[in-house]
């Protein structure tokens, strides 16, 4: 593990870019936003806090997804020939995958707390009815980062070369964005299929830690309930409860051992010997 580690922070500049590109993205975000507070409930509600809110959090767990693809896409692939070698001599695959995952698992947590810090300081607190924001946020980024490098682990573990690495990332991320469930209502086999996709999980997090339901736009006399439940309609998604919640975390977890485990079942398969 020291080994691997001294070859991530040899390349100071590529490691300094991994860490700022998360904090970076999020103060941009923060810029059409300056003049509002979309995470915390007014009372009432507006109409479009709700679905405003949920943007925001869409925009965080796609942020975390996509710099976790980013984080491993390249990190087995890249050491083929020397990874065919080591393995002649006897290198384990479980202390080699387990190296990786506890290096970028590291970075993902640094990148964690710069996040949350910009997040902290930019956006106004909502009030979570379960544990402080702070530390739900963290958490719930911390899963979101380690899944998605995960899932770039298991990738890079598949493609032969590292520009088929970086050509499959665009199809990993379009479905995260189409089957979140934030910019299109999901029915029948699109709601199950969203289930496969570490946004539905992540935003779901977000949402009940937020209490997003609660944002709902209250009735109005000028708009009807349709038009209302265009905007934004309460679900079970975002319930702020415990045990939606920890239901949320759980499956994260459970996207991270699931990819971990093929990558190592496909690195298993690429012996020769």
């Amino acid at each position: 593990m020291s080994t691997y580690w001294k070859l991530v922070s040899r390349d100071r500049t590529s490691l300094i870019l991994t860490l700022l590109a998360g904090p970076i993205t999020i103060a941009l975000t923060g810029l059409p936003l300056r003049n509002e507070q979309p995470l915390s409930v007014a009372d009432p509600p507006s109409i479009t806090q709700a679905s405003l809110a949920l943007r925001l959090l869409f925009i965080f767990s796609s942020i975390a997804i996509w710099i976790g693809l980013a984080n491993a896409i390249r990190e087995i692939v890249q050491e083929a020939a020397i990874y065919f070698r080591e393995r002649l001599l006897n290198l384990r695959l479980i202390p080699y995958l387990s190296s990786k995952l506890m290096i970028r698992g590291g970075l993902a947590l640094v990148q964690t707390l710069l996040i949350s810090a910009v997040v902290l300081l930019i956006f106004q607190d909502p009030q979570s009815k379960l544990i402080p924001w702070s530390l739900g946020f963290a958490i719930t980024t911390f899963l979101t980062l380690l899944a998605s490098t995960s899932l770039s682990l298991m990738l890079s573990a598949f493609v032969k070369t590292e520009n088929e690495g970086n050509g499959i990332l665009p199809l990993v991320m379009i479905p995260q964005i189409i089957f979140s469930g934030v910019l299109f209502t999901l029915e029948g086999w699109s709601s199950k299929l969203s289930w496969l996709m570490l946004s539905r999980w992540s935003i779901g997090a977000y949402g009940a830690l937020t209490d997003v339901n609660a944002m709902a736009p209250q009735p109005n006399p000028i708009l009807s309930a349709e038009v209302l439940n265009d905007i934004f309609q309460p679900s079970s998604v975002y319930e702020p409860t415990w045990s939606n919640l920890m239901l949320n975390w759980g499956i994260l977890i459970v996207h991270t051992l699931i990819y971990s485990t093929i990558a190592l079942i496909v690195l298993r398969r690429k012996d020769i010997f």
